[in-house]
């Protein structure tokens, strides 16, 4: 018996007009009584009695009601269990991450991942660090890859990859370019030249020169690495980054010079705790044992 008969079964039982039906359920009076009919055959039964212009419901009919709605309420719930479980089985995995990525580890496992599961679809985009915690938030991923400081959020788990450090970047002409380390208190008279809040990564390097006791001079703030290191290359001033970053510019004008004082920087992928995409699963016991070794 197809479901439906019970939906226009109750909407007539409820307003007992064949027309007002019809206008509710988006159909024809011919085809609500045409469904009705088929049910009392399906049934046995009379479920309304007619007569004149006007309908009533049988003792049937009346029995029927309370079956019906059960019915209707069980048949949504499987619905939703049904899509909830499909949702389980989905095979896309959405991952967000710093623009920076490539430049890591991480993204050799992703790599390494979508070899070995080519069944999984990977939809892959490139956030700035600021807003990646709000989309997993807001469901718009099922995870992110993220650089984190002191990471501590609640409703969250997460795996770390690898570690970075901050390093001082120098044209090559610059008088300190040949030490082998640095102390940040040795830049404090620099122009710096750094990426921005969106980046998360501004406030550690102005904690930095904070705890060696100086404000650093910021003349610059900005996205892209790129052009950071092209302003360095001209003499414009110096920049505080990550290694990683630092170590995929191959420019004989630059110098890359580790610092004796720096705040642990750990990469990061990262999800809600709770239930998750078959994907997202497969995923994340992959990052295990990448990481176990």
């Amino acid at each position: 018996m197809e479901i439906h008969k019970f939906e226009i079964f109750l909407s007539l039982a409820s307003t007992l007009n064949y027309s007002e039906t019809a206008v509710k359920m988006y159909t024809t009076q011919s085809n609500i009584s045409k469904q009705i009919l088929a049910l009392e055959k399906d049934l046995g039964v009379s479920l309304f009695v007619r007569a004149h212009r006007k309908i009533n419901l049988t003792p049937a009919g009346n029995i029927l009601i309370p079956y019906a709605r059960e019915l209707l309420h069980d048949y949504e719930a499987m619905q939703i269990k049904l899509e909830d479980y499909k949702d389980e089985q989905n095979l896309t995995l959405q991952l967000r991450t710093i623009p920076t990525m490539p430049n890591y580890l991480s993204f050799t496992y992703v790599s390494e991942f979508f070899q070995k599961h080519p069944e999984v679809h990977l939809i892959l985009k490139e956030e700035e660090s600021n807003r990646l915690l709000t989309s997993l938030r807001q469901d718009q991923c099922d995870l992110i890859f993220a650089r984190t400081f002191n990471f501590v959020e609640d409703g969250f788990e997460r795996i770390v990859t690898e570690r970075d450090k901050f390093v001082a970047v120098l044209p090559s002409s610059h008088p300190l370019a040949k030490e082998k380390q640095l102390d940040i208190k040795q830049l404090s008279t620099e122009r710096f030249l750094l990426l921005g809040p969106t980046t998360k990564l501004l406030k550690p390097v102005i904690e930095l020169c904070r705890r060696a006791g100086f404000e650093p001079n910021i003349t610059y703030q900005g996205t892209r690495v790129d052009l950071l290191m092209g302003m360095v290359e001209k003499g414009m001033g110096i920049s505080i980054v990550m290694k990683k970053i630092a170590n995929s510019f191959d420019s004989k004008k630059l110098v890359e010079v580790p610092l004796v004082n720096t705040i642990d920087n750990q990469l990061s992928f990262i999800r809600k705790i709770g239930a998750h995409s078959h994907a997202s699963n497969i995923f994340w016991d992959f990052l295990k044992t990448k990481t176990k070794r």
